[in-house]
């Protein structure tokens, strides 16, 4: 499996949490471990972990570069890819902040509209810049 591959599932794997609102920790971590195979497994539950653990602040981001979208009306897949990415930017300091970018908006691609890779990727350069800029 490629970390392409596994971030897709993570990715799903936020969609369902927050469809079926239960973001949680514990569930983060058995879902990894039942979707991803080895060293994914291991590292993926500990991403999603991170993420769920801090959900708060990273839709705070969101929301702050959000411009007149708030994560309460944004398209559920949209927002799963960008709490994945923001993840990844604030967990994964061993992946590149183009990469996180560029393979999120990949997955809008995939997952959701052109309109929805174009705002991702404009939330998400935003928050990088921000962090930069601290």
């Amino acid at each position: 499996m490629t970390r392409n591959e596994a971030r897709e599932i993570m990715m799903q794997i936020l969609y369902e949490m927050d469809a079926t609102k239960a973001l949680d920790e514990a569930k983060a971590t058995q879902l990894a471990s039942e979707r991803l195979p080895g060293d994914h497994a291991v590292r993926g539950g500990n991403l999603l972990s991170q993420i769920v653990q801090s959900i708060d602040e990273i839709d705070g981001d969101i929301n702050n570069f959000a411009s007149k979208w708030k994560t309460s009306r944004m398209p559920k897949v949209d927002l799963a890819i960008m709490r994945l990415a923001c993840g990844e930017i604030r967990y994964c300091d061993d992946i590149p902040e183009a990469v996180t970018v560029n393979e999120a908006i990949n997955m809008a691609k995939k997952f959701s509209t052109d309109n929805s890779a174009r705002f991702i990727h404009g939330v998400l350069g935003a928050i990088i810049k921000d962090k930069t800029d601290d």
